[in-house]
């Protein structure tokens, strides 16, 4: 039996209403195929030369009310490249792997090479999500252990490679890393590739903690996770 999860948790990962989309006129890519910002700085695009959307950063005081719906593209990335627990993000032990992933479920357990944008979760939150996360609760989820997550691409707004307005009807498109489509992606989210996937048994898992260390890691996420 789990301990009752500390109410009102927001994961890091959340957006905010104080944390918008910065409009930032979008430009051609000098010297390259693709789109751009007039004042583009390095943190402006991923490892793989992918254009980001620009979001509002606050301190936890200043972040307004949670939008629990939301995701907030920056730390999503910061999550997905550093495989983050997404709820209270904590560092991996082993930033080899093996890495938690808790899904919802769609009609089967998480299959060799799923694509996912959901970043990982350490034990103790997996066991905190399943209690307070409305899309996983009544036991509408699965997970499974993944030994290597090699990013795959992005989520977010195509631009036409002649106007350079937003396409319609592809706001949220996934777009592989290096596709035709890649340079004129505004990327929203991370998209990974699980490899190396053996089911998880939250219930063991649980087990193996135990009741007095699940209460002691709740308490230390409900310290450090912004409460409302």
């Amino acid at each position: 039996m789990l301990p009752p999860a500390p109410p009102g948790l927001v994961p890091y990962i959340a957006g905010w209403s104080e944390e918008r989309l910065l409009k930032c006129p979008i430009i051609r890519r000098p010297g390259f195929p693709g789109i751009a910002y007039a004042d583009e700085s390095p943190y402006d695009r991923d490892s793989f030369g992918v254009l980001w959307a620009r979001y509002a950063l606050r301190p936890k005081r200043r972040r307004g009310s949670p939008q629990l719906r939301n995701v907030h593209p920056y730390r999503q990335r910061r999550a997905m490249l550093n495989m983050m627990c997404q709820v209270c993000s904590r560092m991996p032990p082993d930033p080899h792997g093996p890495h938690l992933f808790l899904l919802r479920d769609t009609g089967g357990p998480i299959q060799e090479g799923e694509r996912t944008t959901s970043p990982p979760v350490c034990v103790p939150c997996a066991g905190i999500s399943i209690q307070l996360c409305h899309a996983l609760r009544r036991g509408q989820f699965v997970a499974a252990w993944a030994r290597r997550v090699p990013a795959w691409g992005v989520v977010g707004p195509l631009h036409h490679p002649q106007t350079l307005q937003p396409v319609p009807g592809a706001y949220m498109e996934q777009v592989k890393y290096g596709s035709e489509w890649a340079p004129w992606v505004r990327a929203a989210r991370t998209m990974v590739e699980l490899r190396g996937v053996t089911p998880a048994d939250l219930d063991r898992e649980f087990a193996a903690l135990g009741r007095d260390r699940l209460e002691e890691e709740f308490a230390r996420v409900a310290a450090l996770t912004p409460v409302v």
